[in-house]
């Protein structure tokens, strides 16, 4: 079966080839904008020389590019995104590119297509403290309240249910919570934010919904290889911290900084201020947090991972383990900016 990885020289899109390779996939097309990490290539045909591996460079946003990108093509790992930018970039990378996709995929007839999405779609404001988030909490309907990125994982949900109905492929969906470890970011909003000198805890001690980079990329493998159609999955590692307990450890193993908790009310009515201020200065503040998204964000709430693991899944890495690993990068990292 030829597998084609979108993002695939992305933070997770590498991770999800080699766990394609490493479970079993016998020929795997590497989608790429520009060009492959280095050395990702050949030491992904050192590794699994029995396998077919390509590379395939296109633009997801020119519709003429993509009918040579899914020919021959049975299923397709969706992992290209817009994560950052402005909320026009976002909306596109996310969205415009999600829809081009699935036109080529849909007229080409790809049998089964598995979209990387996120925790942020889920309607979460109303679940009550400590409640469980699963693959039954409902997604938002439309998910402007949730901000750029959450609007435009929502939307691309909504599209991916839209050409599923009009094609009829099989499909699969992973929402995957705070995908952590080497190469990726440290600190998640969700523990909290730097400004003016100081790090500002706002999730106290609600659980942090981690998983490292390479638990998560088997799960989006053993999805893509043996899910049933029409299922989704949460993707959570076992064993996850707090915020608290996460941030007082980055503090610990990296580096020291000034910390300064904020009670879920003054975070909250610090919300409204900034969204009062950003009406009536006519935008020139933003209001990145309201709360609505505090109410969904940063509710203390509990996770299961129990529908990945029906599928046979399990964290290869232990959240001891990987939390150490991505401790150690980010200190490294910190060092050779400090020359």
């Amino acid at each position: 079966m030829k597998i084609l990885v979108t993002g695939a020289g992305g933070f997770l899109g590498r991770r999800i080839v080699d766990s394609l390779l490493r479970s079993g996939a016998d020929h795997v097309c590497i989608h790429v904008r520009q060009a492959p990490p280095a050395g990702m290539v050949e030491g992904l045909r050192e590794a699994y020389p029995q396998a077919v591996i390509e590379t395939v460079q296109a633009n997801l946003l020119s519709r003429g590019d993509l009918e040579a990108l899914v020919e021959g093509v049975q299923c397709i790992v969706h992992a290209a995104a817009g994560m950052k930018g402005a909320a026009a970039d976002m909306f596109a990378n996310t969205v415009v590119t999600t829809r081009n996709l699935l036109e080529a995929a849909g007229q080409a007839g790809v049998r089964r297509i598995v979209l990387i999405s996120s925790f942020s779609v889920y309607h979460a404001a109303t679940l009550q403290p400590g409640a469980v988030l699963d693959e039954r909490t409902p997604i938002e309907a439309v998910g402007v309240d949730r901000g750029a990125y959450g609007y435009a994982k929502t939307r691309q949900e909504h599209l991916f249910a839209e050409y599923q109905q009009r094609f009829g492929f099989e499909s699969v969906i992973l929402r995957p919570g705070v995908i952590y470890g080497p190469g990726g970011g440290a600190l998640s909003s969700r523990v909290g934010i730097r400004a003016m000198g100081f790090f500002f805890a706002l999730s106290g001690h609600g659980l942090l919904p981690l998983t490292y980079v390479d638990n998560c990329a088997d799960a989006v493998a053993q999805a893509a290889l043996k899910a049933p159609a029409g299922s989704a999955f949460n993707v959570v590692d076992d064993d996850i911290p707090s915020c608290h307990a996460y941030l007082k450890a980055y503090c610990r193993e990296v580096e020291s900084m000034r910390c300064v908790p904020v009670p879920h009310w003054a975070f909250r009515l610090g919300a409204r201020l900034l969204v009062w201020y950003h009406r009536r200065s006519k935008g020139q503040l933003p209001a990145v947090f309201t709360p609505y998204v505090i109410d969904s964000m940063y509710r203390p709430l509990r996770y299961s991972n129990e529908a990945l693991k029906s599928i046979g899944w399990q964290p290869r890495v232990s959240t001891a383990e990987g939390m150490a690993r991505a401790f150690a990068f980010f200190k490294d990292q910190l060092k050779a900016k400090k020359g």
